[in-house]
């Protein structure tokens, strides 16, 4: 094959790339969306959740998630239909997404490292909130912005202005040098080694507490759903972040992948809270049309809204759970 039937062929397989990229982060957008929508609603209806840290963590996770799916549509949307926009803007978009990503990363860790903290010091964990959650805040905040702003402002000093608000048809991103994505994959890895220190500990003190044996067994599966859910999560990003080069079958399974990872983390970490997924079927049973558009009336209903809630959070609803919900 000629070196320009290669090319076109590359160009046409990135186009396709970039295509089923923008569908696949809108269908996650619609459906992480509904998940967060939900589940906010929830913990602002409700005054013991809203004062939890774990659950103000939790919505902001989602809203990140959230918001790189849609960031994500709307950049690979333009790279697909090669749409003229000033380059400025498309570095713009690409580093929102970016923020979100880290976002969601920090957020997983900062849960990670609560839930730590309340289970090995739970005498000392409302004093360590109080004292330090602005500031962790304002560390998060700066962690998530750092890496994106810092780039982009240099590539606007380094490169002529014509040049930065000129129309790029490629949505490009100033974030491809060797130092930004050597500084993604540093932040990425501690954030890991902080996920993997915080749920070594958490195992550690529920072995050490023996006697709540069927805690420990819950306790167990809880952290090997939120283990598989994180790796699916953190090994597709690191061969994303690193530019690693594969072929189209190959990219769209990681990607796919990614974005399956990414829309379950409302599910695993929102609704397989007991607390939450407790008061959400009262909460959605007062959403939802009054009991005489519904056959079988208010209590049937509420029935459904139980089941359905069970099944979202992997929990099989015992038959004495339904029967105080009827």
């Amino acid at each position: 094959q000629s070196p320009s039937m290669t090319s076109s062929n590359l160009a046409d397989s990135n186009r396709l790339l970039e295509t089923i990229k923008s569908f696949v982060h809108f269908g996650a957008f619609i459906v992480t969306g509904l998940f967060t929508c939900l589940i906010i609603a929830t913990v602002r209806n409700n005054q013991e959740l809203h004062q939890n840290p774990r659950y103000i963590l939790l919505c902001q996770h989602c809203i990140c998630v959230t918001g790189f799916n849609i960031m994500g549509a709307v950049v690979h949307a333009l790279r697909s239909l090669r749409w003229p926009i000033s380059r400025i803007t498309c570095w713009i978009l690409f580093d929102l997404q970016v923020v979100m990503a880290r976002g969601l990363m920090i957020t997983l860790t900062l849960m990670s490292i609560s839930a730590c903290l309340s289970i090995c010091m739970p005498l000392r964990y409302p004093i360590l909130v109080q004292r330090f959650y602005r500031w962790v805040a304002l560390v998060a905040c700066i962690l998530a912005l750092l890496n994106p702003v810092v780039f982009t402002v240099l590539a606007c000093v380094r490169f002529p202005w014509d040049y930065v608000v000129g129309l790029d048809t490629e949505c490009s991103t100033a974030l491809e040098g060797t130092a930004c994505i050597a500084s993604a994959l540093v932040l990425l890895l501690l954030l890991v080694l902080l996920i993997i220190i915080s749920y070594v500990a958490i195992y550690l003190e529920g072995r050490r507490a023996g006697h709540f044996t069927r805690s420990n067994s819950k306790g167990r599966r809880t952290i090997l759903i939120h283990s598989l859910q994180m790796s699916l999560h953190i090994l597709p990003s690191l061969i994303i972040i690193s530019r690693h080069q594969e072929a189209l079958p190959i990219a769209v399974s990681i990607f796919i992948l990614f974005s399956f990872a990414q829309s379950l983390s409302p599910v695993v970490f929102g609704l397989r809270c007991k607390e939450l997924y407790k008061d959400m079927p009262q909460f959605l049973s007062k959403m939802l049309p009054s009991e005489a558009a519904f056959q079988g009336g208010k209590a049937s209903r509420h029935v459904r809204i139980e089941i359905l809630i069970y099944f979202l959070s992997l929990e099989v609803p015992s038959s004495d759970r339904i029967l105080k919900a009827a």
